[in-house]
């Protein structure tokens, strides 16, 4: 049989359902992507900040044995409270941690914390404490809240330590990690870094990103939570 002259084709391309029905489900998938990719994006943070920990306590050991187990003292300052705690000075004029310009403002060195834009990461020691970039340390004004039987047994009651010399612990780096509310007042009275409860877990997903060294020379921390002691 042959073909008719006048038969047409039907022309193609979508019709107005079909497309509804494609931007509908290309909705729901970014829907469901979204918060996975916000989590790896949090998680690529968490990385970075704990791996800077571990070079900035690498630092910290080395300016220890130059100066026969003694560590940098604590810096606060009440002119500008959001860089309390900030890397120490000796280690940048030390040279293990690169030396800011300009355009870093108040901050001690370019090391920044990821969670915390603009400020570096925080220590803290027992023992003396430079107030407003003092030229002169406070003997022994640095106070250090360590929990009762830390770390192998560690309970809720504790002290502050003042003396590096009776202290479980010789320091403590810390970054504020994901949602970090200094206004809460359960997070203030935990008094935070020391205590586990304070920590990052990736199923709470918020919490402080720690590195502590204890008296011992061992370094325990949010990269050694999964780990029972």
């Amino acid at each position: 049989m042959l073909p008719q002259a006048n038969q047409t084709t039907k022309p193609g391309g979508f019709t107005l359902i079909e497309l509804l029905v494609v931007i509908a489900i290309l909705a729901l998938l970014l829907v469901l992507l979204i918060p996975v990719l916000g989590t790896a994006r949090e998680q690529a943070k968490v990385t970075v900040a704990n791996a800077e920990l571990y070079t900035i306590g690498l630092a910290l050991e080395s300016y220890g044995l130059e100066n026969r187990g003694s560590f940098p003292p604590t810096y606060v300052s009440c002119m500008d409270p959001g860089h309390y705690y900030q890397m120490p000075d000796e280690l940048v004029q030390s040279r293990y941690l690169p030396a800011k310009s300009q355009t870093f403002g108040a901050m001690s060195s370019p090391v920044a914390d990821p969670f915390n834009p603009g400020h570096t990461y925080k220590y803290v020691a027992p023992g003396d404490l430079i107030m407003n970039l003092g030229q002169h340390p406070l003997q022994n004004r640095s106070l250090l809240w360590v929990p009762d039987g830390y770390p192998d047994a560690e309970r809720t009651s504790g002290q502050f330590y003042r003396n590096p010399k009776d202290c479980p612990a010789s320091w403590a780096i810390y970054s504020l990690g994901p949602r970090f509310d200094a206004e809460n007042p359960d997070i203030v009275n935990l008094h935070y870094p020391l205590p586990r409860r304070t920590w990052y877990t990736p199923a709470r997903r918020q919490g402080l990103l720690a590195r502590i060294r204890l008296a011992s020379g061992e370094h325990i921390g949010t990269f050694t939570t999964s780990k029972k002691r």
